[in-house]
């Protein structure tokens, strides 16, 4: 069967192979960033079923947690905290569910949806999750003319959120003079920065942004951009266009190898002269942290995990605010499903008007089929969405005391409104068999 859609990814063809339940390294993460769910070559306990998937690095903290230090280790992740660990070890102590274990391999929204399309896993993912890939991960909501071309799952994509993330504007602090409340840009002032007519931190746009302070003497920006399938360009180039009426740089969006009718090239987003591109958000922090100058974008998990300064952003409606999970809250609000097909929940925040709202978010979804091959995979899948999202969370075993809310926020996520839980919640048991 197909199933359609328009939106524009790069498919990265690979054949279906016979790969060991191992979880390895992946593309554009330094060894400090790596998960041990992510380096674990622990098979599954015998009678433990593995669900494995791929998109999305903004959500991989949350999943599988990210390096060694509190709390954004894999222990007490979501997947460590709902299914058995990788290794069980990770458990914070025991699991909701101890019959499924989940293994994610964060190569990028296009290419895990890619890799989901086709149930095969991603070549970037260098052997880490086994085929079948049964769901994905996009900061990119779907629109409707994906094609399904393989694997066993026959279903229908089924699209929910499952948390919020904000796009942050970090940046490198060396050799500048950070005011004790961060650096402030304004609407007008990051826009130049982004488009390539603001090149100086002695911008006196900079300048007047935080009281006349002088950021520095002389020091060139140097924008730092994903060079991957990524929706958190996605989501930044939205916002962008979505702000600014004279953005005219392109919006980054990606094609689909396959789509019918056929998608046009993937769009790129034309960034300044001497900026420097970088594999993955953990790859753009990265090359933040080892450039001097240097301003990127990242979403606010890996912000967190990278401990990086990042710019206190002007919004809509003209107030400054720093990126935490409740401003990212604050910019939902209100916000209602804007996709028509009743199989599909996609909020579209692209410029948010509170006054204590961050100006820059996105939802982050999980893609999965209406039915599975395997039933196993189907009430897995379905438990852990009901968990992640439930309102009030789901009760957990008297050994599990971290509820699902404070494990996202603590790792630089904000919760869904209530509102848009319970609706992906009633999507998900509505259409997800069994």
């Amino acid at each position: 069967m197909a199933f359609y859609r328009d939106r524009q990814l790069t498919y990265l063809a690979s054949s279906i192979s016979v790969l060991v339940i191992a979880t390895g390294l992946v593309v554009g993460q330094s060894a400090t960033q790596k998960s041990l769910a992510q380096t674990s070559t622990t098979p599954a306990p015998t009678g433990v079923t593995s669900i494995n998937g791929a998109g999305a690095t903004s959500i991989s903290t949350l999943f599988i947690g990210t390096g060694t230090t509190s709390p954004l280790t894999p222990k007490g992740s979501w997947f460590n905290t709902y299914g058995v660990g990788n290794p069980s070890t990770l458990n914070p102590p025991g699991s909701i569910n101890p019959a499924v274990t989940f293994r994610y391999a964060p190569v990028g929204s296009g290419a895990g949806l890619a890799a989901f399309l086709t149930q095969t896993p991603p070549p970037a993912a260098g052997g880490t999750i086994k085929a079948p890939v049964s769901f994905a991960a996009s900061d990119d909501p779907l629109a409707g003319t994906e094609k399904v071309s393989g694997g066993p799952n026959a279903g229908i994509p089924i699209q929910v959120p499952v948390i919020t993330v904000g796009i942050a504007l970090a940046y490198n602090p060396a050799g500048l003079n950070v005011p004790a409340g961060g650096i402030k840009l304004s609407r007008a002032t990051y826009l130049g920065i982004l488009n390539g007519s603001t090149i100086n931190w002695n911008d006196a746009k900079i300048k007047a942004d935080n009281g006349g302070a002088i950021i520095a003497v002389n020091k060139p920006i140097v924008v730092v951009y994903r060079s991957d399938d990524s929706g958190t360009t996605f989501a930044l180039s939205s916002h962008l266009k979505a702000a600014f009426p004279t953005w005219n740089r392109g919006v980054g969006k990606k094609s689909i190898a396959g789509s019918v009718p056929p998608t046009p090239p993937a769009d790129t987003v034309v960034w300044p002269s001497g900026s420097k591109s970088a594999l993955g958000g953990g790859g753009v922090a990265t090359t933040i942290t080892t450039t001097p100058g240097a301003i990127g974008y990242v979403d606010s998990a890996t912000r967190l995990a990278k401990s990086l300064p990042a710019a206190v952003l002007q919004n809509k409606a003209g107030a400054y605010n720093t990126i935490s999970p409740t401003t990212i809250s604050n910019a939902f609000v209100g916000a209602t499903d804007q996709d028509p097909n009743a199989r599909r929940i996609k909020l579209v925040v692209t410029d948010p008007t509170a006054t204590n709202a961050y100006p820059i978010v996105t939802a982050t979804y999980v893609v999965f089929y209406d039915r599975y091959a395997d039933v196993k995979v189907a009430t897995g899948i379905k438990g852990f969405i009901n968990w992640a999202l439930g309102v009030p969370p789901v009760p957990a075993p008297a050994n599990v005391t971290t509820n699902p809310n404070n494990i996202a926020t603590d790792r630089g996520y904000a919760p869904l409104p209530d509102a848009i839980k319970k609706q992906a919640t009633t999507l998900v048991n509505t259409y997800l068999a069994p």
